[in-house]
C-alpha cells in the first residue's frame, strides 16, 4: 500500500481534521495516511512572516514524523501556497506535492486560461509570484482574493465567475485549506468550473507514490547547526547516532 505523509503547515488541528477527511475520501484506502500538524507557528497563515515559519515548521513536522517511524513514499504539503515545499523535498529526497503548485499546473495544462483564486490580499500576491516562477503566466487570466466577499457559497460562486468572465477564464483555481469544507457549494453554485487543487494534489500525491525513490539524506553542508530541534537536527546529520536515540 502506498504511504503519503500530509502536513498541514497552520497549528490548527481542527484544519487538520479536515485535511485528512478529505486525504482519506480522496484515496479511498488506497494509501495508508499519516496526518501531523505544525508544531509552532500559527494557527492561520496570512502573511509573508507567517509563510516563512511555517516552512521552518514543515520540516521539523516532516523530521519528527519520519524519526517516529512515518515511511512515506510521497508528501502532500497541505497549503495553498506551499511553505517549505522545495526544502522539504531536498531534505526528504521523496515527491512533495503542494496544493498550489499541483493545482496551478493542472489548470495550466487545459485549454484556455484559469482564474487564480483564494482568501487574503497577501496570498494572492504569492500566488501571482508563483505562477510566474512556474513560468504559466500567459495561461492565467489573474489571481483574484475572495476576501471581503460574503461568507457564503452563493456570493462566493457568483462573485469568481463575474471575474472569470470579466478576465477571459475558463475555469476558476479555488485553493485554501479553510476552504475545503465549503468548496463543494461553491462549486455546484458557480456557472463558471472550479478545479479544486486539493484534490488534484492528493490524486497527484497518490500516483507518484507508486515510483520508488531512495531515501535522501539532507543537505551535504551541516556544520554549525543552532538551535534546531532535535528532530531536524538529526535528519540534516548533525547528531551523532548516540544523540538521535535520545
Amino acid at each position: 500500500m502506498h504511504r503519503l505523509l500530509v502536513i498541514n503547515p497552520n497549528t490548527s488541528t481542527r484544519v487538520s481534521q479536515v485535511i485528512e477527511a478529505l486525504v482519506r475520501e480522496e484515496t479511498e484506502g488506497a494509501a495508508d495516511i499519516c496526518m501531523t500538524t505544525a508544531s509552532f507557528g500559527f494557527s492561520y497563515i496570512s502573511t509573508r512572516v507567517a509563510v516563512s515559519i511555517a516552512a521552518h515548521a514543515v520540516l521539523d513536522a516532516a523530521a519528527k514524523a519520519m524519526a517516529e517511524g512515518a515511511t512515506p513514499n510521497a508528501i502532500v504539503l497541505a497549503c495553498f501556497g506551499d511553505p517549505g515545499r522545495e526544502a522539504l523535498e531536498e531534505l526528504t529526497g521523496l515527491p512533495v506535492i503542494g496544493f498550489a503548485e499541483a493545482g496551478l499546473l493542472a489548470a495550466a495544462a487545459m485549454p484556455g486560461k484559469s482564474l487564480v483564486s483564494t482568501n487574503g490580499a497577501v496570498w494572492c500576491e504569492m500566488l501571482a509570484e508563483l505562477v510566474l516562477k512556474l513560468g504559466i503566466g500567459d495561461k492565467m487570466s489573474g489571481v483574484r482574493s475572495i476576501e471581503g466577499t460574503a461568507d457564503d457559497p452563493a456570493a462566493i460562486a457568483a462573485f469568481l465567475s463575474d471575474e472569470a468572465k470579466a478576465t477571459g477564464a475558463e475555469r476558476i483555481v479555488l485553493g485554501g485549506a479553510g476552504l475545503i469544507p465549503s468548496l463543494p457549494s461553491i462549486i455546484a453554485a458557480s456557472p463558471v468550473p472550479i478545479l479544486d487543487p486539493h484534490r488534484v494534489a492528493i490524486r497527484k500525491a497518490l500516483k507518484l507514490a507508486e515510483t520508488p525513490r531512495p531515501t535522501a539524506v539532507g543537505p551535504v553542508d551541516v556544520t554549525d547547526i543552532n538551535g534546531l530541534s532535535p528532530f531536524l537536527s538529526a535528519a540534516l546529520g548533525a547528531l551523532p547516532d548516540s544523540a538521535r536515540r535520545n
